[in-house]
């Protein structure tokens, strides 16, 4: 049985009238809930509001493999809410409204409780930090967890970040997934002086913070993993791209799973490749594909 414990924000994306469910911590958490075994347990921690769309979440949670008892509801703050919009040059662009439930993440004594437990793996992001009250929750998080696996999906958004955040991440996690935009970040902030290449740049990485495994997506090219000093690429399939929200989060989710299920770093990288690729088919960050199909291409 795994013990997996996840943190950070879960928000709605709001378009015009429509509310739709998600935060990459939400969608990666539900998406590893789908591929993990119903015995293995899965505790998500966040904050909603005491409104209509923390009912709708915790409704959503409950008719899912998530274990909501970690789920704190706060009568002073809102569920968290990013309202999507076209810019004056015509392009998507949103608001990630502040000093939300999410934000607000207390250390209480079910925190605490939980803590006293081994766990399989860790995950969390640099944007659930924003706040110096969930920030302060995550860092005792980090100071009292006995996890083998401690996850970092970066999900820099807007400028909710900070050098010292991230470095205070990459000193504690054994698994980062990252992107190519937000790896010119990193570059930027930590290693302006090295070549722009993707390889050097992961391996600095890994010289400086000691990370077992570095996943590196690179949208239609393909994704790439550092491990044990060795660099693999693997190329993406051709398919029918319909949406790409949550195609990270899956990704992350992916990763997580094969390397809890012992797959080397090949299948690991193939693995979390098709269930990406299989995600981007389907429409919204919280869709389902067929798990089973993927799962049983590499004997899982």
């Amino acid at each position: 049985m795994n013990n997996i414990l996840t943190f950070g924000e879960l928000l709605y994306d709001v378009y015009d009238n429509v509310s739709v469910i998600g935060g990459a911590p939400f969608n990666y958490s539900l998406q590893l809930s789908r591929l993990i075994n119903n015995e293995d347990k899965l505790r998500f921690i966040t904050a909603l509001g005491n409104d209509d769309y923390s009912k709708d979440a915790i409704n959503f949670i409950n008719n899912e493999n998530i274990d909501s008892s970690l789920i704190e509801i706060l009568d002073n703050y809102e569920t968290g809410k990013a309202t999507v919009f076209l810019n004056e040059k015509k392009v998507p662009d949103y608001i990630i409204h502040e000093n939300v439930a999410w934000d607000n993440i207390e250390y209480n004594e079910n925190i605490e409780k939980a803590l006293q437990e081994k766990y399989d793996m860790f995950y969390f992001n640099i944007l659930s930090q924003r706040n110096e009250k969930s920030y302060s929750t995550l860092k005792k998080i980090f100071k009292n967890i006995d996890s083998k696996y401690k996850v970092c999906d970066v999900t820099f958004r807007k400028n909710y970040y900070t050098k010292d955040k991230i470095k205070e991440s990459l000193e504690f996690v054994n698994i980062l997934k990252i992107n190519d935009d937000e790896l010119a970040v990193i570059k930027e902030l930590f290693y302006p002086s090295l070549e722009n290449d993707n390889e050097t740049l992961l391996k600095a990485i890994n010289k400086d913070f000691n990370i077992d495994y570095i996943f590196l997506t690179l949208g239609a090219k393909g994704a790439s993993v550092l491990h044990n000093d060795e660099y693999i690429f693997s190329p993406s399939n051709k398919v029918n791209v319909i949406d790409t929200v949550g195609a990270g989060d899956s990704f992350c989710a992916a990763l997580s799973y094969a390397i809890l299920k012992n797959l080397d770093v090949n299948n690991v990288l193939k693995f979390a490749s098709s269930v990406s690729e299989e995600m981007v088919q389907v429409k919204g960050g919280t869709a389902k594909y067929d798990t089973k199909k993927v799962k049983s291409k590499f004997g899982l």
